[in-house]
């Protein structure tokens, strides 16, 4: 395959220089669009570096130098490339590879360096990495964002948004605290469907003060933050029932921009309702079918079950009390969500409590009788029955391999803290 054009041509895009190695490191060709860049001495060093001896085919790595300069190194299957240095216009990304190297010769590169733009580094490394590939299933593409995600998120990013994700799921639980009704919400999404404008009127004037999630510490955020939401999910339940994309995004639009002007929580709520009635009246005039009222009806009595369920995970869940809760005889119920989830409503209940068992061995450091407890299982014997009919693991046994070791030595460390 022959690099020279791609080589010269990233080259000059990135102002900056690029080496080609075979595969035991010995230099074949240099392109350098600045002869007064001196980082020769400097190359040799990261050469020798543990983090480039490392085999790096999967994806190309991106790192930072003296918390300066970005290099890039690249591996194919015949030659390596040594793209850099370069300098950022914003050098506020999160890279996950560093390195501090200072040698006798090192001078101020950074005064050769015109800055660029990460995104712009890391297309010319996709196009240097995809040159001599497939792109089928063996040899895949890499894209420019791939890149991103590999070299400038934390690695733990996935585990901290699961643990953050456990613990406040746990805390909503065990304060009966629960989001607004999913049922309220699919509700809004049935009538604005159906064009039916009058019923729409009735569910948006039923408010739930308290039981919105915490988007923003700031109230003039959060409510925007809300109306935002409300106002994206009637814009797709309008597009499903027809309404041309064009219009529905236009009135998305319009409506938030109306809605970033407002200084008062309760206008920007008036703005929001009358969005939502708009999308009704304009999939009313577009299509006057609706869906029969017995389906809508057992489509919420599901949701509504649901809910019940999820705000009474800590603890015992008899078919009776969720029965009484969404007003319904306990046999019925138990038959219309049999028929509509394929599943018994205790069955249901127990693997909801399973997945919540799951998270909290994983991103807690609760022990097993505290979580049975909270769960409302009769024992930590029992729990740990029903877990093992599921999941073919202890409890001890799925800790043991999916224990998240960093959060729990955090929370253990707080803990002694707190007692001392």
């Amino acid at each position: 395959m022959n690099y020279g054009y791609i080589l010269e041509h990233t080259s000059k895009s990135l102002y900056t220089s690029i080496r080609m190695y075979d595969c035991r490191n010995n230099l074949l060709k240099v392109l350098k669009k600045d002869p007064d860049l001196k980082d020769d001495v400097l190359c040799k060093y990261l050469l020798s570096s543990s983090l480039l001896t490392s085999s790096h085919k999967d994806m190309p790595l991106l790192f930072l130098v003296n918390e300066k300069l970005v290099y890039a190194w690249i591996t194919t299957e015949i030659y390596h490339f040594l793209l850099g240095p370069l300098m950022l216009v914003s050098p506020t990304l999160s890279f996950i590879n560093r390195l501090d190297i200072s040698t006798k010769d090192e001078t101020s590169l950074e005064n050769h360096l015109p800055a660029s733009t990460l995104e712009l580094i890391a297309e010319n490394c996709a196009m240097i990495y995809n040159v001599d590939r497939l792109g089928d299933k063996n040899e895949p593409f890499v894209e420019a964002s791939e890149i991103l995600f590999a070299n400038c998120l934390p690695k733990d990013r996935h585990d901290e948004t699961l643990t953050s994700l456990t613990k406040t799921m746990f805390d909503h639980i065990e304060n009966s605290f629960a989001h607004n009704p999913f049922s309220h919400e699919k509700l809004e999404t049935t009538y604005i469907k159906n064009g039916d404008v009058e019923n729409l009127k009735k569910l948006l004037n039923e408010r739930f003060p308290g039981r919105y999630g915490r988007l923003s510490k700031d109230p003039i955020r959060q409510e925007i933050y809300l109306s935002i939401v409300a106002i994206t999910v009637a814009c797709r339940a309008a597009i499903d029932a027809g309404l041309h994309p064009e219009i529905a995004f236009s009135l998305s639009d319009v409506s938030i921009q109306r809605i970033d002007t407002c200084k008062d929580p309760v206008e920007m709520l008036q703005c929001t309702i009358e969005a939502e009635l708009h999308y009704a009246k304009l999939v009313r005039e577009l299509n006057k079918d609706s869906t029969s009222a017995s389906d809508i009806d057992d489509n919420i009595h599901i949701s509504r079950c649901k809910d019940y369920i999820f705000s009474h995970l800590h603890g015992k869940i008899a078919v009776t009390q969720i029965a009484n809760a969404v007003g319904l005889d306990e046999n019925y119920l138990s038959a219309l969500f049999k028929r509509h989830m394929h599943i018994t409503l205790k069955a249901y209940i127990l693997e909801e409590k399973i997945k919540l068992i799951k998270n909290l061995l994983t991103y807690s450091s609760y022990s097993f009788t505290e979580i049975s407890a909270y769960l409302g299982f009769a024992s930590q014997s029992h729990m740990g029955m029903e877990f093992k009919k599921i999941t073919g693991m202890t409890l001890k046994q799925y800790r043991s391999r999916y224990l998240n070791d960093d959060f729990v030595k955090e929370s253990m460390n707080l803990e002694m803290l707190e007692n001392v």
